[in-house]
């Protein structure tokens, strides 16, 4: 039986992945926004997995909701939602996490993590360190520093509760290695020592067993907020805690004036619409006679202006495919050893004929196409 092991690594000259991106346009917070969430609880649910299709058809929904709401203040941006507040400073190719209040804590970050880059999409990283001070209970001077590491890990589909399937899912995880300092509230009437890079790392080496927070974000096309998000505390190799939450489609269609995602979601509908009643476009091509049982799909999507290379193996392969012109010049790379396709956006091109090359397992393939 072909194993095949889903997975979207897609390429163009500005990075962008087979018209899926986590973009400025479509995915920055935006004051007056308003969303109800629920809990979801979903057996079998691997945080760790990667396969590309996230099923929450056998999940528990939670019958109260709750509202996440976004206000602006100037250049700062506010979200509420279950007793908490966080602030971020967001601008056209970030969003920062600046400061964050509870009824047990408030925290204020003079080295911020970013939470959120402008473009991301699948491989794309962010990493750094953060550390921010503030206030426990009102009783103690708290600091909170560590390291984090965001990164778009996975693209795929995910089944929703109804069993509606959405495509063009991305995937955030979040990582975060977690130190606090508390010390006498009177503290804070003195000059509070700086912290550095260094001294982050130092504090934590001594640490030997750290907090750790996981976050997950799914991100699908056409929908501004994550439709699902998980999170998780360990301490060691103790998990203590973990949490889903689940903010269906229909939620966010209703949000005011969000005209990018409604064309985005308008032209998926116009894509499915053409794919199902009509057959394979204009330079589609199959090989099914690779050796390991390598078989390949090559798609041209000119709407989208993107070109395909969907594949499977009855063995684990090493997958390089380039796309160059008739001269040779290579214009885009990919490689991967566990996935399922590589998609690569043209529409930067000049018209003319440029050639798909593809290599597994030692064996070379060809394969043309034509930019309109």
């Amino acid at each position: 039986m072909k194993k095949i092991i889903s997975a979207i690594i897609s390429l163009n000259i500005c990075l962008t992945i087979s018209g899926q991106q986590i973009s400025q346009s479509n995915n920055r917070y935006r004051g007056n926004d308003a969303l109800e969430k629920k809990q979801i609880t979903v057996k079998g649910f691997d945080l760790n997995s990667k396969n590309c299709v996230w099923s929450l058809e056998d999940s528990e929904l939670s019958k109260a909701t709750y509202q996440a709401e976004y206000t602006t203040e100037m250049d700062t941006l506010m979200a509420i939602e279950r007793g908490s507040r966080t602030y971020y400073h967001q601008d056209g190719s970030a969003v920062s996490i600046i400061g964050s209040e509870n009824v047990q804590e408030l925290i204020s970050y003079d080295m911020p993590e970013t939470w959120l880059r402008f473009p991301m999409h699948v491989g794309d990283s962010v990493c750094g360190y953060f550390n921010g001070t503030g206030k426990y209970c009102d009783k103690l001077f708290m600091r909170r520093f560590g390291t984090y590491k965001t990164k778009a890990d996975a693209i795929g589909k995910m089944v929703l509760p109804d069993g509606d399937t959405l495509r063009n899912v991305t995937r955030l995880h979040t990582e975060r290695y977690v130190g606090t300092v508390m010390a006498p509230i009177d503290t804070m009437e003195f000059r509070i020592p700086a912290f550095t890079t260094d001294s982050i790392i130092k504090h934590l080496a001594a640490d030997t067993i750290q907090f750790r927070e996981d976050v997950y974000r799914w991100y699908a096309e056409g929908y501004r907020y994550p439709v699902l998000e998980a999170m998780t505390l360990s301490r060691g190799k103790e998990k203590l805690t973990e949490e889903m939450f689940y903010c269906p489609p229909d939620i966010q269609e209703q949000l005011v004036l969000d005209e990018e995602n409604k064309q985005t979601r308008e032209r998926l509908m116009a894509e499915n619409t053409r794919g199902s009643d009509s057959g394979p476009a204009d330079g589609d091509k199959d090989r099914k006679d690779g050796p390991g049982g390598f078989a390949y799909h090559i798609s041209q999507n000119e709407g989208a202006k993107t070109v395909t290379v969907s594949y499977s193996s009855e063995q684990p392969v090493r997958v390089i495919a380039l796309l160059a012109n008739s001269l040779g010049y290579v214009y885009r790379r990919a490689e991967q050893t566990d996935g399922s396709s590589v998609t690569f956006g043209y529409g930067n091109l000049n018209p003319g004929q440029y050639i798909l090359y593809i290599t597994a397992f030692n064996k070379k393939y060809a394969e043309k196409f034509n930019v309109k």
